[in-house]
């Protein structure tokens, strides 16, 4: 069974409002285990809406619309969906009904316009719109040539939202058959590597025809494996792909930081929290990613993390800055960046000033404001400090600057996590 999604409004087609429906209907449509093989977005044009949904039918066993239900006369969702499929709109007096009770509910006196909401294509199913006036169709159409199921929702995320919880998954679980199970998923994260390394690794990893299928995702050099699998429980699906994450963790299993939705600053601040140590940060020329990510964490408290193990940081837009804070001078940095005292001494004054057990310092040259400028890659250097211990690396990297603050900082917390586990063992 395959699905597609088809966006209604000239606010869509003109750019000036996102479509967010569209990916959240995707993904939910994914998890009853029905893949969306089409996007189709279409302004307020009869013909051109008459169009898409015969198309749609043609393509998928299953088309959502959203958008086209209100009263005005742009919106011709019902109208489309009738001429499509040969079906006169008809009266439902169970939804006019709901609409003007919708109405005295909020003291206000039902306009004509309000009535043409209830008229629904002949053989559809109403789906009921507990908050709004626009009630959805439920078409299934079944002839010779065409064999699909048609369903229509408001365009209010909200109204959509519930309309699909309350009403459609029951309808499609039904319709579905359980043979195989529900589509499942399950993320592994990675940092250190590049996508087409990953292919290299594990040359048959994203071949289409495999159980577990496994598809590679790249966010600000963050690499996400998904593997997706039909199973009736999580015990049978953590059978099924048991053998794939073995795979993948014996090829990049240094590489792997966490799952799901974790991210770096979450996989390091776990490492921290199991050891009872704590973390503080200095950036110089990049920005205040690491810092910013952090406080995150923190503000997120319930959902990912205790705040106990991040204690602070500070950044600086310069070399020159970072050491005034440390000894009031602006002397230059010596010739070789790795060589230069300052990044020692500013991991190591993280822990002293934040009071906290280890201390990373990352620096970048040129600064964070020259990134887009610049044609060559950056120099960097990364400090970390915990105790006697001490560790200074110095590294060169390129990339567009979108890209490039988010690594630089990602790097820095991968040395973190790296080291964490010989030095605090």
């Amino acid at each position: 069974m395959q699905a597609e999604v088809i966006s209604i409004g000239d606010e869509l087609t003109s750019g000036q409002r996102l479509d967010t429906n569209t990916q959240w209907l995707s993904q939910q449509l994914g998890d009853l285990g029905i893949p969306t093989i089409r996007h189709t977005t279409v302004g307020d044009d009869l013909s051109g809406n008459v169009e898409a949904l015969r198309l749609a039918a043609q393509r998928a066993d299953v088309v959502v619309c959203t958008g086209g239900l209100g009263p005005t006369q742009d919106d011709l969702t019902r109208q489309a969906i009738a001429d499509a499929f040969g079906r006169p709109l008809a009266l439902d007096e169970a939804s006019l009904a709901h609409i003007r009770e919708l109405f005295a509910r909020r003291k206000r006196e039902m306009p004509e316009r309000n009535r043409t909401q209830a008229m629904i294509p002949a053989g559809s199913q109403v789906i009921p719109n507990p908050h709004g006036s626009a009630p959805g169709i439920d078409l299934a159409i079944e002839t010779e040539s065409l064999a699909s199921r048609i369903f229509a929702l408001p365009g209010v995320p909200a109204e959509m939202k519930q309309m699909w919880h309350e009403t459609l998954v029951q309808r499609l679980e039904k319709a579905l058959s359980r043979k195989q199970g529900r589509l499942r998923y399950h993320a592994i994260k990675l940092f250190g590597i590049g996508e087409s390394d990953v292919e290299v690794k594990l040359p048959h990893l994203i071949d289409r025809q495999r159980v577990p299928t496994v598809g590679i995702t790249v966010s600000r050099a963050t690499i996400t494996l998904r593997i997706a699998a039909r199973a009736h429980g999580d015990e049978e699906f953590q059978k099924l792909i048991s053998p794939t994450i073995a795979e993948i963790e014996e090829a990049v299993g240094e590489l792997i930081f966490g799952q799901g939705q974790d991210e770096l600053e979450h996989a390091v601040l776990r490492h921290l929290e199991q050891r009872g140590f704590t973390l503080a940060t200095v950036e110089v020329g990049a920005g205040s990613w690491v810092c910013d990510w952090m406080q995150k964490c923190v503000e997120m408290n319930e959902r990912t993390i205790a705040p106990g193990p991040y204690v602070g940081g500070i950044a600086f837009p310069t070399p020159e800055l970072a050491r005034r804070w440390l000894s009031g001078s602006s002397a230059p940095p010596t010739a070789s960046l790795e060589s230069d005292p300052l990044w020692s001494t500013l991991a190591r004054q993280a822990c002293d000033r934040f009071q906290a057990d280890v201390g990373l310092a990352l620096g970048v040259y040129p600064s964070v404001g020259q990134m887009e400028q610049a044609s060559q890659p950056f120099d960097l250097v990364f400090a970390m400090a915990a105790g006697e211990h001490l560790h200074v690396e110095q590294r060169s990297m390129g990339g567009h600057p979108d890209v490039l603050g988010p690594r630089i900082a990602k790097t820095g917390l991968d040395i973190v996590r790296k080291r964490l586990k010989g030095w605090l063992a």
